[in-house]
């Protein structure tokens, strides 16, 4: 295949993928409508869930709050409460490094294949970008 056949397809391809995103966001911002819609008919709890039940359809509302832990807050008050209520508030999460294990791959390839044996590695689906050329 010429690098022109490979051009125009790219293009095409590129175009049908713009369309389609383009699609995709219309579609959701439409989906956001009638979700705001559908929130004002059945109401909102400030947290949990309400249901209303209609003749073909019963709609459940769920909503709630996103809470983070300032850390060092955190540090400056578990002291003012029990040890036993600290602990079952607030849990320590395990998290890998990568970018250190990277690393530990490069010089130290006996530690890391050992670390290896607790970690899942899974690929990731595969991103792509695009952008229109505009004409010059």
């Amino acid at each position: 295949m010429s690098e022109s056949n490979d051009a125009s397809r790219l293009d095409k391809l590129a175009f049908e993928l713009e369309k389609a995103k383009i699609a995709e966001q219309n579609a959701r911002d439409h989906r956001l409508a009638i979700e705001q819609q559908l929130s004002e008919v059945v109401g909102v709890k400030d947290e949990g869930s309400h249901t209303l039940k209609g003749a073909y359809y019963k709609v459940t509302t769920s909503a709630g709050f996103t809470r983070t832990l300032d850390a060092r807050k955190w540090e400056q008050v578990k002291g003012r409460v029990s040890p036993t209520i600290a602990a079952k508030i607030v849990r320590a999460k395990l998290e890998i490094d990568t970018r250190q294990l990277k690393s530990l791959h490069g010089f130290d390839p006996a530690s890391y294949n050992i670390v290896a044996e607790a970690i899942t590695t899974k690929p990731k689906k595969v991103a792509i970008k695009f952008e229109r050329l505009e004409d010059k």
